[in-house]
């Protein structure tokens, strides 16, 4: 038996310095301003943002000030892959500040006072936090599982404020916050619109069981390529994936497949980064905290997927300012209620009339 041990946090201030490689959109500082006044404030707020709004970027203040008032801090998401990412920014941000990093198999502890982690990690924590910044609110597991919103609330302090971040609140989120505690974010921080998906209706399954791919799977990677730039697919599931990589192997030799159980995921994903893989076949365990250069999204049965998760893979591309605008490919067996209300959500935020 492990035994547990307990032990009582002493506050700490920290000078808490960053440095930012770009300006501030006035967006960004709007954004920017109402965090800190819900820090100051100790109340919570959401930002309801588009996909590549640079949320992150936004809190920067907000986490100095608390630190410099021996505030304890934490970011926190439900998926490792969102956490490493931000643990990277921040580190990169805050660099004379000791950040903690915990996640499943992980425990990088440098203090308690700054922390990045997994939100299953909170429940190390009972009355600890004063501010709580959690990043992709909607990602499962946390909207089915109540007792992880309640780890949240447990390891905060009384009066502790909490920034919640996402491109798809759900309803019971903003009632949570109230309506005058949401702000809207329509504009990526490059100022370019969100790219809108093309719809091809095919059914991709049926072809790839029967060991062929359809020619126009071939077609779009082929284009890819031959623009110079790469490709993240989303597969529904596991077994479409691996039977699609082992018939496309022959005609792309350099295709890598990537799940959240792959023991290779982080190297994968590392590549990608580096540019040493052109193509990667996913699960939706990549549909969030992942940001690649010169990328274009394809994505397998759409029609099997969320109007959120669908939100999510879109956002993937055009994060860049040096590549601002990528091409995204729905393929899909017939459109659904989600295809439809994903396309329509995507105008909305080109429109900047995102409503609540």
């Amino acid at each position: 038996m492990t035994p547990l041990y307990c032990s009582t946090s002493v506050d700490r201030c920290d000078s808490a310095g960053y440095i930012l490689d770009f300006e501030l959109t006035e967006q960004q500082v709007y954004a920017s301003a109402r965090i800190i006044g819900a820090l100051e404030g100790r109340h919570h707020l959401l930002l309801y943002a588009v996909t590549g709004a640079g949320k992150t970027e936004m809190t920067f203040a907000a986490v100095s000030r608390a630190r410099q008032n021996g505030m304890n801090v934490a970011f926190v998401s439900p998926r490792i892959d969102v956490v490493k990412e931000v643990y990277i920014r921040l580190e990169r941000a805050f660099s004379g500040s000791a950040i903690s990093l915990m996640y499943d198999g992980v425990k990088q502890v440098r203090g308690h006072h700054f922390v990045v982690c997994t939100i299953h990690q909170l429940y190390n924590y009972i009355d600890h936090f004063d501010f709580v910044i959690v990043d992709e609110t909607d990602a499962f597991p946390l909207p089915e599982d109540p007792l992880l919103m309640q780890s949240i609330s447990r390891a905060c302090r009384e009066g502790a404020s909490i920034i919640y971040m996402s491109a798809t609140p759900s309803r019971k989120l903003i009632r949570r916050v109230g309506k005058e505690n949401v702000v809207i974010l329509p504009e990526r921080y490059h100022g370019y619109k969100l790219a809108i998906p093309n719809i091809r209706y095919i059914d991709v399954g049926k072809g790839v069981y029967r060991n062929r791919v359809p020619a126009v799977c071939i077609k779009e990677l082929e284009g890819v390529l031959n623009a110079g730039r790469k490709v993240m697919v989303f597969f529904p599931d596991i077994a479409l994936m691996k039977k699609m990589h082992q018939l496309m192997q022959r005609e792309f030799p350099t295709i890598e497949t990537v799940y959240s159980a792959d023991p290779d995921r982080d190297g994968k994903v590392a590549r990608m980064r580096a540019g040493e893989t052109d193509i990667l076949f996913t699960t939706t365990i990549l549909e969030r905290g992942v940001t690649f250069d010169r990328l274009d999204i394809i994505i397998i049965h759409a029609e099997r997927f969320s109007k959120e998760s669908l939100v999510q893979m879109c956002g993937r591309v055009g994060r860049k300012r040096t590549d601002p605008i990528g091409n995204i490919c729905f393929m899909a067996a017939y459109r659904t209620s989600s295809i439809t209300a994903a396309q329509k959500m995507l105008k909305s935020f080109n429109a900047g009339s995102i409503k609540i």
